[in-house]
């Protein structure tokens, strides 16, 4: 049975929404301090009705949070935002890239497992989508973030020559296995820096990108014991195309 919970306050980023019934929705969101919950939002009707401010990447505060132990969802008494997106929603490069950002992180992370570094990095990438000029490498330096913030980064290679990162075990080897599990160089040298404290120091064709993107991907998803299919990928890779 879930445990019961009360807070006065509580920031939030939505992940996803989902249509209920009858004005209702359940949206699941990442908490500062409760991780990822699921929430019931009632829309409202008429002059009272809300539903602008519920959608993916949407950041709030919620008041009044509460859970009986026999319910399953969280309910609040009123949930305010703490920042109003713009040009989020009038690029769809810029829409695209904070989608998938919410989908990664909602396919990663279990409910009710508080994360507060990562609630942090993500909201700082969300930001970065709404007012950097350039948001062709957010996702690919937010993940690269992501996997050192959790400890997962592989050490740099000590071998000379094993510049080939295999993306089951984070270990070096000196030539290429099968493609889909192996990073060869210049990629796996490209992931690695994005994972250290200087960052991208480097310029990357399209190709390239969506490679090291889709190892980082794959990288992700061994380390963590399995991720779900990230929907929305192939739809940003579209938008960059």
């Amino acid at each position: 049975m879930a445990e019961s919970l009360s807070l006065d306050r509580e920031p939030c980023i939505v992940l996803s929404v989902v249509p209920y019934n009858d004005g209702r929705r359940v949206v699941r969101v990442l908490g500062e301090t409760l991780g990822a919950v699921a929430l019931w939002v009632t829309e409202g009707r008429g002059k009272n009705r809300q539903v602008g401010k519920w959608h993916p990447g949407a950041m709030l505060e919620l008041r009044g949070v509460s859970r009986k132990g026999s319910e399953g969802l969280v309910r609040f008494k009123e949930a305010r935002r703490t920042h109003i997106p713009v040009t989020i929603f009038q690029d769809v490069r810029r829409s695209a890239v904070a989608f998938f950002l919410c989908e990664l992180v909602g396919k990663l992370f279990p409910e009710e497992t508080a994360h507060p570094e990562v609630y942090t990095l993500f909201q700082n990438a969300l930001m970065r989508v709404e007012e950097e000029q350039q948001v062709g490498w957010i996702h690919a330096e937010f993940m690269g973030q992501l996997i050192a913030l959790m400890g997962l980064a592989p050490a740099h290679p000590t071998s000379v020559g094993a510049d080939v990162l295999d993306l089951q075990s984070g270990e070096w080897k000196h030539a290429m296995g099968t493609a889909e599990d192996h990073l060869p160089p210049p990629l796996s040298q490209w992931f690695v820096d994005l994972t250290g404290e200087t960052g991208r120091q480097f310029t990357a064709s399209f190709s390239d990108r969506k490679e090291l993107i889709k190892g980082q991907i794959r990288y992700l998803g061994h380390q963590l014991g399995g991720l779900r299919e990230i929907k929305s990928y192939e739809v940003l890779e579209q938008v960059f195309d």
